[in-house]
């Protein structure tokens, strides 16, 4: 019996040792000064320069901002990051990520696929032959508009936790 509690006990602090929080601060803040200060910079100079004469203000986007708190900072960050993973992005944002990532030491977890239904799959289609071009642009105006906020947020985290 008291190894199965002993057993019980480590399986219930496993996760917790592993997770985000548990990332080093010294190494996060160091990799933003070395590395992710200047991903982050030219990440932004390039979805700016794409949304040359698109106006943003149009799409508003709620997001996560950070506390002072160090967990609550690493986490909204991750959490950022994530999201950002999930827009079809320019490359320089992909290695933006994945420096932000591996900084962390902790993956996005990944979204349960649903497979489609053939209903589903009818609808898709009737769908997709209406979008037009201006529709196209539209969307895709909204992703940059929605990585973009998401950078700013990134560098507010950032800046943050370099001020604790």
């Amino acid at each position: 019996m008291p190894l199965f509690c002993i057993s019980f006990l480590v399986l219930l602090l496993l996760p917790l040792s592993l997770s985000c929080g548990s990332a080093q601060l010294d190494n996060i803040r160091s990799d933003y000064i070395t590395i992710i200060q200047t991903e982050l910079q030219r990440t932004t100079e390039e979805i700016t320069s794409l949304l040359q004469n698109s106006d943003c203000s149009v799409f508003p986007h709620k997001l996560r901002n950070c506390t002072p708190g160090n967990a609550t900072s690493v986490h909204t960050l991750h959490y950022l990051t994530c999201k950002m993973r999930n827009l079809p992005v320019p490359q320089t944002t992909l290695r933006l990520i994945k420096s932000v990532l591996s900084s962390m030491r902790c993956p996005c977890l990944e979204k349960s696929i649903k497979m489609p239904t053939e209903s589903s799959k009818r609808r898709r289609g009737a769908t997709r032959r209406r979008r037009n071009e201006g529709t196209k642009n539209r969307k895709e105006t909204r992703k940059l508009c929605k990585a973009e906020a998401i950078l700013s947020a990134m560098t507010e985290c950032y800046q943050m936790l370099n001020s604790l």
